[in-house]
């Protein structure tokens, strides 16, 4: 059996769907497993073991081998003309038909939420509003698997385990420590995902108060200047994890932390991914789509959007503070 999964990106989104090779392989027993994502996600694929190969979107402009099984879960035309391009069998997912985007009929409960479905963008929003499924269940059932929290997969090289320790005794950070990452931003596409700079100033303020707790202050490149300002308002102890580091250094710091504060995010993710207790704050997002494992906390603003997906909410979301403190502490 040779499965091609076709998945190019967000990072974060690739990450999570790792979570169907465990139940691919239990269906399938020893099938032969192929990815197609892009550069920027290679690093997120390549230590894990259940992929056999990986093919990067750049460089291949069409795969003439054949393929049992084509798992197509990107709806952009570059994906969908792969999809359709591949000698298969059968197709899951998104392909061009007449050179028109669309998605085969099992695939309808994904697809049917986003931006090619046949119901329209009006119904596919409603349809995601009234979502409570989990990403993993909704791909488990589209792929005729059977669903048991299979986890997503981030393997970590010895190289970035020894990054993350010798970063931890650079910063005197303890095996009896509390770790807590606080990762406040969110890139760049929505807005109102960043809880405001305020809050999160607040909000480091209240976790230092928690027994040896030893707070990392996460971002990326777009944050810089961001966890800047958060750090002239702090008046108690972070440690700046920096707003620079590759994508596999920044997964090995989130790998030091015990509990990760974040928005729905690539932290988030990765997060997920390590087996970390999360405290993940959602806003214009679904909370409903992310499985956390049983091992963290959604919040959700007491004013503002769920599941609206403008990049600029029509109401700013307020978030209670205390609310997120209570949830790290319930997590200890």
């Amino acid at each position: 059996m040779k499965i091609l999964i076709i998945k190019l990106g967000a990072i974060g989104d690739v990450l999570r769907t790792t979570a169907i090779l465990q139940g691919l392989r239990d269906r399938y027993g020893n099938c032969e497993i192929s990815w197609v994502t892009k550069k920027e996600s290679f690093d997120i694929l390549r230590n894990n073991n259940a992929i056999d190969r990986i093919f990067l979107i750049e460089d291949v402009k069409k795969i003439s081998e054949n393929f049992d099984l084509v798992i197509s879960l990107d709806d952009d035309f570059e994906a969908c003309r792969l999809a359709s391009e591949v000698n298969s069998k059968k197709i899951v997912g998104a392909y061009l038909d007449s050179s028109k985007r669309t998605y085969t009929k099992d695939s309808a409960l994904w697809f049917g939420m986003g931006l090619i479905s046949r119901f329209g963008k009006r119904r596919a929003d409603e349809l995601k509003a009234l979502n409570r499924k989990t990403y993993q269940q909704i791909m488990y059932k589209i792929l005729g698997l059977k669903y048991k929290k299979q986890e997503p997969i981030l393997n970590l090289t010895k190289k970035e385990l020894d990054f993350g320790r010798k970063f931890a005794q650079k910063n005197k950070i303890g095996k009896k420590d509390l770790v807590i990452g606080i990762n406040t931003g969110a890139g760049g596409r929505w807005q109102d995902k960043k809880l405001s700079i305020e809050k999160a100033t607040e909000l480091i303020g209240k976790l230092n108060k928690i027994k040896n707790a030893r707070l990392l202050l996460f971002g990326g490149p777009e944050e810089k200047e961001r966890n800047g300002q958060i750090k002239k308002l702090t008046k108690t102890k972070i440690i700046d994890a920096g707003c620079s580091n590759s994508l596999m250094k920044f997964a090995s710091l989130v790998n030091l932390c015990n509990i990760l504060v974040t928005s729905d995010s690539l932290a988030m993710h990765i997060g997920i991914a390590l087996k970390k207790k999360i405290v993940a704050f959602f806003c214009p997002t679904s909370p409903y789509e992310i499985e956390l494992y049983n091992r963290g906390v959604k919040i959700v603003p007491r004013k503002g959007c769920v599941c609206c997906y403008k990049e600029k909410c029509d109401i700013a979301p307020e978030y209670d503070v205390d609310e997120i403190v209570k949830s790290v502490k319930s997590l200890i």
